[in-house]
């Protein structure tokens, strides 16, 4: 069976302008978002960005945004503080002018054993009618799929893609899958994108469920057998 390699999320909140100064250490941990024994490594708050990190997540806070990652396998912490930190920020700052919310999952998948990458890619994505896969049979030839489609109050958005990943001098080739739900609240009231926010972010753990799904979905066929 294919391999899952690794796996990361994002919650990214996107604004007209964000106030990244109001993001100090000390606003963080008295509004119950960071506990204040959990900051590691180097921060920096100013009014033109705010970044920090614990032992499971990182957050970057720019006028544009508010983006924090975080692994998805294997992290202890799971996905409750970056959900309380997305949620508390939107409850914390109703008066700030949101746009979208997008809950981002990034799955990395190598080939099954015994089978050879570019073969595995075009079992997958390179077989159909259309003409220009006739100028991809060279046998380094590799190949992926973008789809979308709504889903609940989201555009999801899934791009599969060949690449390289892994520390320097071990990197390997697997299928990076990009899943995006993108939820614009742009055309709602102030009041009414806190709400809608704040509902979409519970439902990470759903989501992520669902683009798990997905992956072994799409990556199922591959097998060869």
């Amino acid at each position: 069976m294919p391999t899952i390699e690794n796996a990361f999320a994002g919650i990214v909140l996107t604004a007209q302008t964000f106030n990244p100064s109001i993001f100090t250490e000390t606003w963080l941990t008295q509004n119950d978002l960071v506990p204040a024994d959990a900051f590691v490594g180097m921060r920096v708050f100013s009014p033109e960005a705010a970044q920090f990190q614990t032992a499971s997540f990182q957050v970057l806070v720019i006028p544009p945004k508010m983006q924090i990652t975080f692994g998805i396998h294997g992290n202890a912490g799971g996905a409750d503080l970056p959900q309380r930190i997305a949620t508390r920020t939107v409850e914390l700052l109703p008066h700030t002018p949101y746009q979208a919310l997008g809950l981002n999952f990034d799955y990395f998948v190598a080939q099954p054993e015994g089978q050879d990458f570019s073969g595995y890619t075009r079992a997958l994505f390179g077989e159909g009618q259309n003409s220009i896969l006739g100028e991809f049979s060279a046998a380094d030839a590799r190949f992926g799929r973008y789809l979308s489609k709504d889903h609940g109050e989201a555009r999801l958005k899934l791009d599969i893609k060949p690449v390289q990943a892994g520390p320097e001098g071990e990197r390997k080739d697997v299928l990076q899958f990009s899943l995006n739900f993108h939820h614009d609240v742009s055309s709602f009231s102030l009041d009414e994108r806190v709400a809608r926010l704040a509902q979409m972010i519970s439902r990470w753990a759903s989501l992520r469920d669902y683009a798990e799904r997905l992956v072994n979905l799409a990556t199922a066929d591959g097998v060869a057998g």
